[in-house]
């Protein structure tokens, strides 16, 4: 399986230097965005799709852009819920134009016919440029599974986030409901009570009993994405390359332990 992190995994070092390291330390692709608010951090998308070039990285999943007080407004008829359906509009252009294989959207507030003719507008054009939608589990359980239930569309898939399913809500079962619409990863780690995005080490995680569920999944063609940012006390204690190391390395454990699972099924 292809290995993937985040271009921005918490290190503000030299763009340019960051994406030959993710290739010398092994990854295969990078997930990544194109908000301008975090041009300082990537670069813009422009300049970064020319540094995965050069470094051989093949791009994965794009996340949408987005800011969190915003997205209620999706199912609303008002000017901030336009601003967010062209938004992803944009961002399925992007995708389309530069090689990834979906779009991951946040979803908040509830569901009903306004935001649902959003969704379908942006699925069809999803359906034209063969582009993924996928819908990430976050701390909002209740548009995901609305959306899920009302919408039946090919181009409509799941992103699995295992951290925000660690901390937010482990008594649901995402890949049980929505494995068969898998279309892409955010693997992290957490305390079980704050969104850390940390490495395995620091987190709570059965990860031997995630891999034995992933082993029942169709995987072909999803790479195994870490979107690590450390939001944890144990930052300071981990240099850049270390953090590169040991995310290659828990990529291949975990995909060892699926293989190791799936052989046995």
């Amino acid at each position: 399986m292809k290995k993937g992190i985040s271009f921005f995994f918490g290190y503000n070092n030299d763009i340019s230097e960051r994406a030959k390291q993710i290739k010398e330390y092994g990854f295969d692709c990078v997930m990544t965005n194109q908000d301008p608010r975090f041009n300082d951090d990537n670069g813009t998308i422009e300049k970064q799709i020319e540094l995965f070039k050069q470094n051989n990285l093949v791009v994965s999943s794009l996340h949408n852009q987005y800011k969190t007080s915003e997205l209620e407004y999706l199912w609303t008829d008002t000017e901030i819920g336009d601003k967010l359906e062209e938004t992803l509009k944009q961002d399925i252009l992007t995708a389309s134009k530069y090689g990834f294989r979906c779009v991951v959207v946040h979803t908040i507030g509830t569901y009903n016919k306004i935001g649902e003719s959003r969704l379908l507008r942006l699925l069809n054009l999803c359906e034209k440029e063969n582009i993924y939608l996928a819908v990430e589990n976050i701390d909002h359980k209740q548009p995901i599974a609305d959306i899920f239930e009302n919408i039946n569309h090919p181009y409509l898939k799941f992103c699995y986030d295992s951290g925000h399913n660690n901390c937010f809500d482990p008594e649901i079962d995402y890949l049980e409901k929505y494995g068969d619409k898998l279309i892409c990863f955010h693997l992290h780690d957490n305390n079980g009570k704050d969104d850390e995005h940390t490495l395995n080490k620091f987190g709570t995680i059965d990860w031997d009993k995630l891999a034995k569920k992933l082993s029942k999944l169709n995987l072909e063609n999803i790479s195994l994405d870490y979107e690590l940012l450390l939001y944890c006390k144990e930052r300071n204690s981990v240099t850049l390359e270390e953090c590169l190391s040991e995310t290659y390395k828990q990529a291949c454990e975990l995909e060892n332990l699926i293989i190791k699972y799936k052989n046995n099924n």
